[in-house]
């Protein structure tokens, strides 16, 4: 059968039915005219991370109560490396800008000389 969107609070009254009632995962898909592999699936998230875990977060990132701590140390170790990543531009950035001011600095310091000289 071809799933239908469902709602958060739907995909609650379809887990805590197919749990209260003990309804198999086959009936509680046709009662809801939505697939088994969602039943199924919607069941085993709930009974492992409780009803948030049935939130539709796509295009989100999983909540850190629903990942492993396998997947939390990736997670962490992924904007790590995007923090690193961003420090080493800002610190590059910051290198150049010392850099340029030093040649102005440089520039106008010769300018004064010739300047200086001329006027003698």
């Amino acid at each position: 059968m071809k799933s239908r969107k469902t709602t958060y609070e739907e995909r609650i009254e379809i887990v805590e039915t197919v749990i209260n009632n003990q309804l198999s995962y086959k009936d509680a898909a046709e009662k809801f005219k939505v697939s088994y592999n969602n039943v199924y699936s919607w069941t085993q998230k709930y009974k492992k991370f409780g009803p948030k875990a049935l939130e539709d977060n796509r295009g989100k990132k999983k909540p850190s109560e629903a990942q492993t701590s396998e997947e939390q140390l990736r997670t962490e170790i992924e904007a790590l490396r995007v923090r690193n990543q961003w420090l080493e531009m800002e610190n590059e950035t910051l290198k150049k800008q010392e850099q340029m001011e030093r040649e102005l600095i440089r520039q106008e310091f010769a300018k004064k000389r010739r300047t200086k000289r001329s006027k003698r």
